[in-house]
């Protein structure tokens, strides 16, 4: 064999080690994205707070007791969490009979009509470790409106089979953006509403209770 040949076989010897080498290294690189799990929320703990000022004076609480939905998240918080989330408005729970059915009727949530509060996020943007600001849409009284919400990842716990997360959410609202204008003109009840909401949500195969 010549010196010519030799000197080409040997480069496309080399050649062949270099894409070995190569494709070995890319097979056992980890990903750089990280897979997003499917979070159903837990009805027992999660729930919707919402403070309201009353007659000039104090700050009323109230909350809704029945959340439901899910939360796609990747448990190492590389991409913001997404949020489907429905609130039954018959829950509504004020330690009060008697108030928990006015804010029923029409005058308020208006239950019987429109069962349902829904929000469905669109985007985040992260500002934090562990917080980001969400921003989609809520829905209520048949009305939608685009909201933002600061959200934190208040705390990720598991195996790689199942996982708990959970998500606490702060925004506030005008309640007229949404038709409900009671007692906003004489200003016995704020148009401003405090939301807090408190998710958690579980990863992995339904677990039969």
């Amino acid at each position: 064999m010549s010196v010519h040949n030799n000197r080409f076989a040997g480069v496309l010897l080399i050649i062949g080690f270099l894409v070995a080498g190569l494709s070995l290294a890319f097979s056992q690189s980890p990903s750089t994205e990280s897979k997003s799990e499917t979070f159903r929320l837990d009805p027992v703990h999660s729930m919707v707070l919402f403070r309201v000022h009353h007659q000039g004076a104090g700050q009323f609480w109230g909350r809704f007791n029945d959340v439901a939905g899910t939360v796609l998240y990747p448990r190492d918080d590389s991409s913001a969490p997404v949020f489907d989330v429905e609130v039954e408005v018959s829950s509504v729970d004020t330690g009060t009979a008697k108030l928990d059915r006015t804010l029923m009727s029409p005058d308020f949530f208006n239950g019987p009509e429109y069962p349902k509060i829904t929000f469905r996020s669109s985007a985040g943007e992260r500002v934090g470790e562990g917080l980001w600001k969400v921003t989609g849409d809520l829905t209520m009284l048949g009305e939608t409106r685009p909201v933002t919400s600061m959200i934190e990842v208040t705390g990720v716990r598991g195996n790689p089979v199942v996982a708990k997360a959970g998500w606490e959410a702060v925004l506030t609202i005008d309640r007229t953006d949404f038709g409900m204008d009671w007692g906003v003109e004489n200003d016995s009840l704020g148009d401003e509403v405090r939301l807090v909401i408190g998710l958690e949500g579980e990863s992995g195969p339904p677990v039969k209770r």
